[in-house]
């Protein structure tokens, strides 16, 4: 999924700067630009002659980026590349400004010109690392690989430091991978620091939040799993964060991601990709009443697979964790049916509340045994229905990405239906709905919500109580 936005703000902020062609070396490709998440680094401080030394630095940063968990897991969904953005001057510069500089003859002062104005000591701070110069990395990008999804930027020195603002940034140091890594939580997957950072950087993050109580917190799912709890930020009077100790990679180098930033890098990769690639038939077709047709789907699989994938005929189950479903028109009756395939990641690295409904992706054909098969409908669930159980009311939450026709049914387990929504059009949009039910008189017991957008159906299990 692109961010067509950024790329409109990125393409007129580099009409202030003069775009330039550079080389752009592959490291490693999965797939399509359009169905993949697409990294790049870019270099800053590299002269023409060090073209291939920055090459190599991506690539052991790259390595060890992606023997990390969660990222390893689901290494199939990015594409990486390196632009090689050649600087006039190698480093990157050090005015010796900030308070905890160390002396001169440690770390020279130095002014290269570098094309991104990569420099220490932003912020008062010695090793915080920043480019200057965002009309170049916006021009850069623009022109060189503008269906990026998140850029990094290597900086040529062998000295400490780097950041994780809208571009992670990270020197060539021993520490280099681990620095980048860090950062990246930073800035792809939006967390937080976990040691004190400052009170300029106390803001509300999936890792940081004010909220004290272990039943209310963000992170509720995983209080009290190994090593997860409710810890106050050292320093930070009335900020809590889920670790303490340096256990956690977005507190020390060294360490792994803690479950709750495991978590969140999953739900933003969920949220920039899916892992339905590719699936047949595409396009609509005819068949014979008497031969059978046959559905398939392209996953990307995390490693291990972890996906659950349904077939559905007309709501009714099928075919469970298969990604073909063959179809037998001469064993059905002369009539229209759907056939709903359901690829939903159940991996255990989220327990996020919302995960399942958010990150299920639906695919949906009509199946006529008069016309044959309708070209197909793709969608991703965006339902909440709460509360379960219910007793008297229900909420009902959609968004719909286009104008559809929407119904939703309550279903006893007899049979009996209930028409929540009769069938309309609905424009694109959010929807908050609320039911009160005491007027159909439901026997207390176990029902399904079936939920159809254009054809296609979500169905979910709902306890009525007394």
């Amino acid at each position: 999924m692109k961010s067509f936005t950024n790329l409109i703000i990125f393409l007129f902020l580099s009409s202030t700067a003069t775009a330039q062609v550079f080389t752009v070396d592959t490291i490693s490709k999965t797939g399509p630009l359009e169905k993949r998440i697409n990294l790049v680094y870019l270099a800053d401080g590299y002269t023409a002659g060090e073209q291939a030394k920055f090459i190599n630095d991506v690539i052991s940063i790259n390595d060890k980026l992606f023997n990390t968990v969660p990222i390893k897991e689901y290494k199939n969904y990015f594409n990486v590349f390196a632009i090689r953005v050649i600087s006039i001057e190698s480093g990157v510069k050090h005015p010796i400004t900030a308070s905890d500089c160390p002396s001169a003859a440690t770390h020279p002062q130095s002014n290269p010109n570098n094309y991104f104005g990569t420099t220490f000591d932003a912020g008062n701070i010695h090793r915080l690392v920043v480019p200057s110069s965002y009309a170049n990395i916006n021009s850069v990008l623009a022109t060189n690989f503008p269906l990026y999804d998140h850029a990094f930027i290597v900086a040529n020195t062998s000295f400490y430091g780097g950041s994780g603002g809208t571009v992670a940034t990270s020197t060539t140091n021993t520490n280099a991978a681990e620095i980048m890594i860090h950062e990246i939580g930073h800035s792809f997957a939006r967390l937080a620091d976990e040691y004190w950072a400052g009170p300029q950087y106390a803001l509300e993050k999936p890792n940081m939040t004010a909220q004290s109580s272990p039943a209310l917190v963000k992170w509720k799912n995983w209080t009290g799993a190994p090593g997860i709890g409710v810890h106050q930020h050292t320093g930070g009077t009335g900020w809590y964060k889920p670790t303490t100790g340096g256990t956690c990679k977005m507190e020390a180098l060294g360490a792994v991601f803690c479950s709750v930033c495991k978590e969140t890098f999953v739900e933003r990769i969920h949220e920039l990709s899916s892992p339905l690639d590719s699936y047949s038939p595409s396009n609509a077709t005819t068949f014979n009443v008497y031969s059978t047709v046959g559905f398939k789907l392209n996953l990307l699989q995390p490693v291990p697979n972890t996906l659950k994938v349904r077939w559905l005929v007309n709501t009714e189950e099928k075919a469970l964790n298969t990604d073909t479903f063959t179809l037998l028109q001469g064993s059905l009756v002369n009539g229209n049916y759907t056939l709903l395939a359901s690829v939903a990641d159940t991996t255990q690295l989220s327990r996020a509340d919302n995960h399942l409904t958010i990150h299920t992706t639906n695919i949906s054909w009509q199946v006529s045994m008069i016309t044959g098969v309708q070209e197909p409908d793709v969608f991703r669930a965006s339902l909440k229905i709460f509360p379960n159980p219910f007793s008297e009311s229900l909420m009902l939450q959609y968004k719909l990405e286009r104008r559809s026709a929407v119904s939703v049914q309550l279903i006893s387990m007899n049979g009996t239906s209930t028409h929540l929504i009769q069938e309309k059009n609905q424009p694109a949009g959010s929807y908050s709905i609320p039911f009160t039910l005491n007027k159909y008189q439901l026997a207390e017991g176990v029902y399904t919500i079936v939920f159809k957008i254009n054809g296609a159906t979500i169905a979910k299990e709902l306890i009525k109580l007394q």
